[in-house]
Formats: C-alpha cells, sequence, structure tokens
C-alpha cells in the first residue's frame, strides 16, 4: 500500500514479515501536516460513527440504523475543523500556538484537534479523568493559549476556569440537530467558515504535546511532530493486519481508551482517518464497562478494535461473549501492558478474532509486534519490529547485546515516531536520548527468531539471590492456571536473597483465595519457570488496583504513565 501521503510502501498481500521489512525505506515528505493528511481522500466517506451518551445504540430506525446515531463524512470534517479554526484565528491563534483539548471520545474532539493543526498550531490532550488540579497544572506547563472544553466540565470546575485561557471554547457535546452536534453553530458562521487554508507545516514541527501521568514526579510532555502519525501507519497495517487500502477503507475501528493519550490516538483515530477508514466513538465518563464495550462493538459492527489487557480481563471476568456477538469483529490489537497468552487464548477463542499484542511509548509509538496475518504468534514473545523501526537491546554503553541475552530497550533515531523532546525539560531529555538511541527504560532480550521478549521496566525487576525475575513472566504463568482471573508481581526486601518475588492474585469466582491455592500457584509457577522464580508471598484481593487509562497499576495506587504498547511507560 503507498500514497502521496504516507512517505513509504507496503506490499498489498505479504507473506512473510521478510517481505514486508526487505527494501523497507521512509520517503518523508519535505512537508506534512496531519490535518491535510487526513482531509486528503474521498469527502463522501463516513469517517466517524458517534453513539451519543444518551442512547447505547439499541433504539433504531426504519432502515436498521441506531436512531441517534451521527454519522460524519470526510466533508463534515473539513467544514467543521476549518470553521472552528477560523474561530481560534478570530481569537488571535496561529502557528506554534498551543491549544488544550478537554473533550471526551466524540467528533467534537477530532475537529478541534484538526482546526489547531490546520493552523500550524500543537494540540495539547487533556484527560477527561484529570481533577482540576492537575487540569490546572497542563494548563500552566504547556503555556497553552487557549483551550476546548466539554460544556459540562467547564460549567462544574472552578478549578479549570480559573487556570483557563481567555480563548476558552466550552464545547456542548451531542450538541445541537445534524451530524456536526455542538459544532454546528461554527460551520453556520461564515466568516469563521471561509478560509478553508491548512498552513504548510513541516514534517518534524511540533504537533502535539502528549502528557504522561508520572508516579514519581510531574506528569512530562512529550513533545510529537506531524510525522508521529506517518512513523505509526506500519504497524497500524501490521496489528490490523490492514495491507489492501480497499480493505483499510472498509475498517471500522474503535478503542473504549480515552482519546487522551497517544494510545488511542496514534494507534486508532488518526491512523484509521490517514487510511479513510471508519472510528467509532461512544461517550465513557467513568470506568470501563465489558457490557457496555460489546454492546457498542456489536451494535456499531466494529471490525478492528484496541483493547488494553485490563479490560479484557474485565470482558472475560463479567461477561460471556461468543463470536456471535461479534460477528464483523476481525482483529483486536491488544497494549498498554502484558498479554499473558493465556488471556490471548481465551480471547481469541470467545470473541471470535485474532488477537495480536503491540509494544511502544508515547515516547516512540508503534514499534514491536505481532502480525499473525504473516507470521504465528510466540507464548513469551511481542513480535518482531514493525518496518521502519529499527529496535535494539544494548548494555549500558549503548552496544547491543547477544541474542538472548537481557539489556535495555533502545530505538536507534533519528525515526519519525521518536519524541522531539520532553517540554521545557533538558535534563530529562537528555536522559533518555542520547547519541543515537532513545532509551526507553524497558529490558527485555531478543529470541533467535527475531522476537522481542519484553521483562519489564528495569526498575520492577525483581533482584532475588543473584537472579533477575521478570514480574511480567511470573504474572503470565499464574494467569495460565484455571483458578486465576488476574495477578500482579512485586517484590519485597528479604534479609537472605536481597529481594523476594510476591504476589496479588484475583481468583474466579470457584476459587477460594486460601492457604492451598497459595501453596497450589508456588508449585504451579514452580514447575513452569523454576522454584527460583515462584512466589514467596501469594495475597487474594477481589481486584487489581488499574489506572485511569485502563492499565493494570503497578505504583502501588498512583497512576502509571501512559502507553501505547504492553508497557509501563515513563516516570
Amino acid at each position: 500500500m503507498s500514497s502521496p501521503w504516507t512517505g513509504y510502501e507496503l506490499p498489498a498481500e505479504p507473506e512473510s514479515y521478510e517481505e514486508l521489512v526487505e527494501g523497507f525505506d521512509w520517503r518523508i515528505p519535505s512537508t506534512y501536516n496531519v490535518a491535510d493528511h487526513v482531509l486528503s481522500g474521498d469527502r463522501e466517506a463516513v469517517a466517524l460513527r458517534h453513539v451519543p451518551e444518551t442512547d447505547g445504540g439499541d433504539t433504531h430506525d426504519g432502515d436498521g440504523e441506531p436512531a441517534s446515531v451521527r454519522t460524519l463524512s470526510y466533508g463534515d470534517l473539513a467544514a467543521a475543523s476549518t470553521a472552528l479554526a477560523g474561530r481560534f484565528r478570530r481569537a488571535g491563534i496561529e502557528a506554534g500556538d498551543r491549544v488544550a483539548v478537554c473533550l471526551p471520545q466524540c467528533p467534537e474532539l477530532v475537529v478541534s484537534h484538526l482546526a489547531v493543526l490546520r493552523l500550524g498550531g500543537v494540540v495539547v490532550p487533556a484527560s477527561m479523568l484529570l481533577g482540576d488540579e492537575a487540569v490546572a497544572h497542563l494548563l500552566k506547563h504547556s503555556d497553552a493559549a487557549a483551550l476546548v472544553v466539554d460544556e459540562r466540565r467547564w460549567e462544574a470546575a472552578d478549578g479549570v476556569r480559573d487556570a483557563a485561557p481567555e480563548a476558552t471554547v466550552p464545547v456542548r457535546v451531542d450538541g445541537g440537530d445534524g451530524p456536526l452536534g455542538g459544532l454546528s453553530a461554527f460551520v453556520e458562521n461564515r466568516e469563521w467558515a471561509a478560509d478553508s487554508s491548512i498552513v504548510e507545516t513541516a514534517p518534524d514541527d511540533p504537533a502535539f504535546v502528549l502528557y504522561t501521568s508520572g508516579t514519581s514526579s510531574d506528569p512530562k510532555g512529550v513533545v510529537q511532530g506531524h510525522q508521529y502519525l506517518l512513523g505509526s501507519l506500519p504497524g497500524y497495517h501490521c496489528w490490523f493486519g490492514l495491507f489492501e487500502a480497499k480493505a483499510a477503507r472498509a475498517a471500522r475501528v474503535w478503542t473504549p481508551s480515552e482519546w487522551a493519550w497517544a494510545g488511542a490516538l496514534f494507534d486508532v483515530v488518526f491512523p484509521t482517518l490517514a487510511l479513510g477508514g471508519t472510528v467509532v466513538s461512544s461517550v465513557r465518563r467513568s470506568g470501563f464497562d465489558p457490557e457496555a464495550a460489546l454492546s457498542v462493538a456489536g451494535a456499531q459492527s466494529v471490525t478492528h478494535t484496541f483493547l488494553p489487557p485490563t479490560a479484557l480481563r474485565a470482558i472475560r471476568r463479567e461477561t460471556d461473549p461468543s463470536p456471535a456477538d461479534l460477528p464483523d469483529l476481525d482483529t483486536v490489537m491488544c497494549g498498554g501492558e502484558h498479554l499473558p497468552p493465556a488471556l490471548a487464548d481465551w480471547a481469541e477463542e470467545r470473541l471470535g478474532a485474532t488477537v495480536n499484542e503491540s509494544y511502544g511509548q508515547t515516547e516512540a509509538n508503534a514499534l514491536v509486534g505481532e502480525c499473525k496475518r504473516v507470521s504465528p504468534g510466540t507464548d513469551d514473545g511481542l513480535g518482531r519490529p514493525y518496518p521502519g523501526h529499527e529496535v535494539r537491546v544494548v548494555d549500558e554503553s549503548g552496544a547491543a547485546v547477544p541474542i538472548g541475552e537481557i539489556g535495555e530497550i533502545a530505538v536507534a533515531h533519528p525515526d519519525p515516531v521518536v519524541m522531539r523532546e520532553y517540554l521545557d525539560d533538558p535534563a530529562a531529555t537528555a536522559a533518555v536520548l542520547d547519541g543515537d538511541l532513545l532509551w526507553t527504560g524497558d529490558v527485555g532480550r531478543f529470541r533467535d527468531d527475531g522476537t522481542l521478549v519484553h521483562l519489564g521496566r528495569a526498575d520492577d525487576l525483581v533482584l532475588s539471590a543473584g537472579y533477575r525475575v521478570s514480574p511480567l513472566e511470573v504474572e503470565a504463568a499464574l494467569e495460565a492456571h484455571p483458578a486465576v482471573a488476574g495477578a500482579l508481581v512485586g517484590s519485597e526486601p528479604d534479609p537472605k536473597r536481597g529481594e523476594r518475588v510476591v504476589a496479588t492474585v484475583v481468583p474466579v469466582e470457584s476459587a477460594a483465595g486460601d492457604d492451598d491455592l497459595s501453596a497450589e500457584l508456588q508449585s504451579f509457577v514452580a514447575k513452569r519457570l523454576g522454584k527460583h522464580k515462584r512466589p514467596r508471598r501469594v495475597e487474594f484481593v477481589d481486584a487489581l488496583p488499574t489506572t485511569r487509562t485502563d492499565k493494570t497499576d503497578r505504583s502501588g495506587g498512583s497512576d502509571e504513565p501512559d502507553c501505547s504498547g504492553p508497557v509501563d511507560g515513563r516516570d
């Protein structure tokens, strides 16, 4: 698949991984703007299908369509983003200015992003789940010149109003008539809608400031250029198996994850739009609801979805799905944290879809993953680097370690997905961008077949009696036991071993979390991995802690950084 926009070429019907990577070369254009890319295709095609929060999508009209679903074409996106850009222009917003966007999953969010990008501005996504103090910090740290905010949030949040810039645009999500909802009034303003130009930008010009959620420090603003989208596209083709242009345009793609994080925006929203597909959206203002998720995916004929492992666990625990419930679902991309093989097998059987695991970070998205269309998955490997990305496992000096040995995962740059910098934090930037490498802070090893085994954050490894034990490996072993619904592994001090492995386990409903099960699990892990890796203590709980980005919370109660692959992000 190739086009004047994408800056690369992939075979339409690849038969092997080697065919995908052979001869691959980036052809990044000299000028490139995300908005220009997204709006360059068929203006009549459906870009967004939105299920309003007032309707679960079960009320149908005479044609069998959910009566309240809002359908927006690419032409609608162009008209609405032109008008909103005119509103910003009238307020003095210009190229290089940062505009924060605090909206739920909805068309208004996409239009707001495109409007900012049309002007050559920089989008600063803000999670709806952030408290007022956190939003105020984000506005101040990013020096936001404008804010687009959900009207309900705006009316209820004194702290946000006090910190907001003068150029603030409250938007009523799902308000107004027609597909444009709360943006209809902007389009009707002829003065705002008169200038449809898009500012010419370079591929590496800043386009997004994507905030992580720091566990040991304030969140960092990851500055990414327009080319971040281009760099994410080979991964998108691979994890969804969408190599033919026609198939990519026919895809209906959805994720329950909030559109404030790199994973949702650059694994689902913008890649789908860049290739002419349809993005499904559904407002979510609280925690993940497995029943609602299956309802949306089924009613909206979703063909491809991104689900974090935590969401899959909740679906397994609280629902009883079958492939008949999701007849159109073809592929699930799973990222955000490690996907245990037992959970992947369950998902493929009960959802009736291929499950591909992917790895990346906000600082460098879509790096490594499975593509079962061209090669089978492995029990402990993530897959191989996606075309266009050079991923290494290195020692402390940056030299590649031999195959099979453990080291830090690093990304060679320049690479279109590697961040420009942490906003206003040169020391933190220098700590991870060193020479020709981006240091991820994750550890792993390559297997003989070229697949990468991810062992977790460097800080999370358990150093016990001279052994380095990966919590992810022990968690996967525990979740292979039929009495375990979920597991979280960490460490505690041990006077003899230095540290010892401990596990927090959620038993299935039919199992008793008692000493007998604890002993059984310890023996089970010892037989699979070795005695030195078995948990020395097992605690049973009703549920594992999760972050606002739907990942297992390893921080002991604080939110973790967001990332787009199955790893814990940076602090």
